[in-house]
């Protein structure tokens, strides 16, 4: 593929964020929470990796240490999530989901799930084939490149 090529995927996919962020957003919204933007996409990658190391955690959601370990802070205060020593080495703080925030994601997903149908109700089956296809095929890349973007 040649560069020019590889600069319209790349705009495919600026012009998917927005779209899919604010589905996203207004689904947690809906919940008359006080939690930030980065306070649920915290929650949203442990209910993909649950018990990540710190790190690990800022690389997922793509911020710093410092920002996470702050959102994190407040996380813990709020009863969604725990931090435990990492058994193999202590310096290393793993975080995890509690009940209280696997039962937040559920309802958020459920309001998504339910929004999603609804707006999608009159996509053909075959376009909707095509939309699952498409995703699964961009996330297959970005897990054998080890890759968290385009």
């Amino acid at each position: 593929m040649n560069e020019a090529a590889r600069k319209k995927t790349i705009d495919a996919v600026f012009e998917l964020y927005p779209r899919s962020r604010k589905h996203i957003y207004e689904s947690f919204d809906r919940l008359e929470d006080d939690l930030t933007r980065t306070q649920q996409m915290i929650l949203l990658a442990l209910s993909v990796q649950d018990d990540l190391s710190m790190s690990q955690l800022a690389d997922r959601i793509c911020t710093s240490n410092e920002q996470a370990t702050r959102a994190v802070s407040q996380l813990v205060i709020k009863g969604y999530v725990n931090r435990a020593k990492n058994k193999q080495n202590r310096r290393v703080v793993n975080i995890s989901l509690t009940d209280k925030a696997r039962d937040y994601i559920a309802a958020a997903k459920k309001r998504a799930y339910d929004d999603s149908l609804d707006a999608v109700k009159h996509t053909s089956d075959e376009d909707m084939e095509i939309v699952r296809n498409a995703v699964e095929a961009i996330l297959d890349v970005l897990n054998r490149t080890g890759s968290r973007t385009l």
